[in-house]
Formats: structure tokens, C-alpha cells, sequence
């Protein structure tokens, strides 16, 4: 599969999901077949309108790095929290939402907003890219900083 960047995964037919986790693919020690799979249903926020999936793929790349994997370690997960809850501050505070059908102004759940959303590649251009590459980069930076 070809090194591509954030957004140009969603150019080339990845979701949002998809996207920012393959950029974080290797900071979270995935193949990117694995992102691929694993981001799959997450796309235009968990194929409901909700949880933009930029957000999402930045969540999924933060469990496999700093996850518990030990119900008991709750010291670990409390620590995965807080990063979490800080990445979707910061979100909130760069794009004013974190919900897909609110950043984008229709619900991609819907058969019309679906056809509006690829019926209008600005869309993607003037939103989700922006979202996907923030994303992206601030979960990089944010893992950077737990080594």
C-alpha cells in the first residue's frame, strides 16, 4: 500500500477514519491493513452522524499506544483518559464540535445528505481534510510526548 498523507487516503476512497488512522498507522505500530480494517465502520461519525471519525481514528491510535491491556490496570486506562480527554478538547476547541453532522451541516446517515455530501466534493476539501490532518498531527505530537 502506498505512503500517502492524512487527507490523501480520503482522496483516494478511505473515510475519515480510515484516513487519520493510517497516518498514525505506524506511531501505533499497525500494519496499515489493520488500520484499514479496524477504522472501517468509523467513517461519517460511526456511519450515524455522530463521533466525527477524524476524532475516532486519533482515539483508536491512542488506545493501541497507551491502552491497558489488564482489566485490573486502572492506572493505565485513567492515563489513556485523560490524553483522550484532552485530544477532544483541543478538537472541540480548533472545529467548535466533534459531531460529523454538525461540523459538515447534514446528516451523511441520510440517503440526501449522503448524496449531498459526495454530490459536493467541498465537503471533504473544506472540512474533513482540515479535521483529518489536525487530527492526525496532534495525536502525533500527543504521543510523542508519552515517550
Amino acid at each position: 500500500m502506498e505512503k500517502l498523507y492524512g487527507h490523501e487516503y480520503m482522496k483516494v476512497g478511505c473515510n475519515c477514519a480510515q484516513s487519520t488512522l493510517l497516518e498514525l498507522a505506524e506511531t501505533a505500530g499497525l500494519t496499515k491493513e489493520e488500520a484499514m480494517k479496524m477504522a472501517c465502520p468509523f467513517g461519517g461519525g460511526c456511519r450515524a452522524g455522530e463521533v466525527c471519525g477524524a476524532v475516532v481514528g486519533a482515539l483508536l491510535a491512542l488506545g493501541q499506544v497507551c491502552g491497558n491491556t489488564d482489566w485490573e490496570d486502572k492506572e493505565t486506562r485513567q492515563k489513556a483518559d485523560a490524553l483522550a480527554i484532552e485530544f477532544n478538547q483541543k478538537f472541540k476547541a480548533k472545529f467548535g464540535k466533534m459531531t460529523c453532522r454538525d461540523l459538515l451541516g447534514i446528516d451523511t446517515s441520510t440517503p440526501e445528505g449522503k448524496q449531498k455530501f459526495h454530490d459536493n466534493p467541498e465537503y471533504k476539501e473544506k472540512i474533513c481534510f482540515p479535521m483529518v490532518d489536525w487530527a492526525a498531527e496532534t495525536m502525533k505530537e500527543m504521543l510523542a510526548a508519552q515517550k
